[in-house]
């Protein structure tokens, strides 16, 4: 196989991958929870683990300055062999400005609140997933995700 021939082939995976992605967050779209409540929880069985942690990803939260409300709904992929916990923390600062109880796959939190409201602005901070086995409760894999947090 050609080096062209190679990278063509990478480009189609990408677009085959990017086009799933779509499709899967338009199908989760139409089934969010109505506002304060989590998703249905859902018993997940081996067919269903996938061989990693989805990790979805939030490029930009924005919260009300006099509430603290961040219009987001954090989620747990359906089918994650984990919990989740999730942390929102302020890059400059280092200061944890919100932190999730852990949660089932299959759930999440929508409209959480900030446990400390920052001044009206926009802030370069990043989401902390801490991970834990369903079956054992031990640390698994967690990741850092970029984000831009706007209070308004």
């Amino acid at each position: 196989m050609s080096k062209k021939d190679r990278i063509i082939a990478v480009l189609v995976l990408l677009l085959v991958m990017l086009s799933g992605y779509i499709i899967w967050q338009n199908d989760r779209n139409g089934d969010e929870p109505q506002s304060g409540q989590t998703a249905a929880e859902d018993t997940c069985t081996e067919e269903d683990i996938p061989d990693g942690i989805q990790i979805p990803g939030y490029p930009q939260l924005t919260a009300d300055h006099e509430s603290g409300v961040i219009q987001v709904y954090f989620e747990n992929p359906k089918g994650n062999p984990c919990y989740f916990q999730i942390d929102l923390i302020l890059e400059e600062t280092g200061e944890t400005v919100y932190q999730s109880e852990m949660f089932k796959p299959g759930t999440g939190i929508e409209t959480p609140k900030l446990d400390t409201i920052p001044a009206p602005g926009v802030y370069k901070a990043t989401i902390v997933y801490t991970t834990q086995s369903l079956s054992d409760n031990t640390a698994m894999n967690g990741a850092v995700i970029q984000t831009k947090l706007t209070v308004q």
